[in-house]
Formats: C-alpha cells, structure tokens, sequence
C-alpha cells in the first residue's frame, strides 16, 4: 500500500512540477548556407537552369554577397545552390542545376 501511495504521489508531484516550467523556444527560422554564383548570362529567369560556363563561384555562406550590377530586376545575377548541385571545385555540376534562391537580379 505504501509504495502505490509513494508512486502516486510521485506523479502528482512531477505533474505539478511541470505545469510550472517555462517552456523553451526554438529559433523560428534556420539560416542555410548556399554556394554563391554569379550569372553572366543576360536573361536567365529564376526558375531557369544555370549553364556551368555563366556561372562564376563567389563563396559560401547565409546571405548572397552583394554585385554593382545586380539592379533588383527579374533576371537571375547572383543565385545561390545547395552543396549538392556543386563539385568540389567549387562549379555545378551539370547544366541543368535551378537555384535554390536568387536574391539579386538584374535587367
């Protein structure tokens, strides 16, 4: 009898306990490093393929490094891949990767 009074107890306490605790908080939102090109072609859409010749590595990171001549337009300028569509040599790896983001464009 004492023991299911002490494990009773013991539940009661461990509810009461957590009705108490602050929940923790996760970060809303994961930052994901891409490999960052830059587009030479004059008039890749976002969603179009990115030949390997137009494509010119500019590093890895979270956010898109920044070009002069990328005007906010609708044309892919700097686009951003995961590691998946690039080889170790920092070039994609066929032409036919889409990027996964394009931050800056241009006319």
């Amino acid at each position: 009898m004492k023991r299911k009074v002490l494990g009773i107890a013991a539940i009661a306490i461990a509810i009461a306990a957590s009705a108490f605790t602050v929940p923790t908080t996760k970060a809303s939102r994961t930052l994901t490093s891409y490999k960052w090109f830059s587009i030479s072609a004059p008039s890749l859409n976002p969603t179009d393929a990115v030949p390997r010749s137009v494509a010119t590595y500019l590093g890895e990171g979270t956010t898109a490094p920044t070009e002069p001549d990328c005007d906010a337009a609708t044309h892919q300028c700097v686009s951003g891949f995961s590691s998946g569509q690039v080889n170790s040599s920092n070039q994609l790896i066929n032409d036919s990767q889409i990027p996964q983001v394009t931050p800056e464009r241009k006319m």
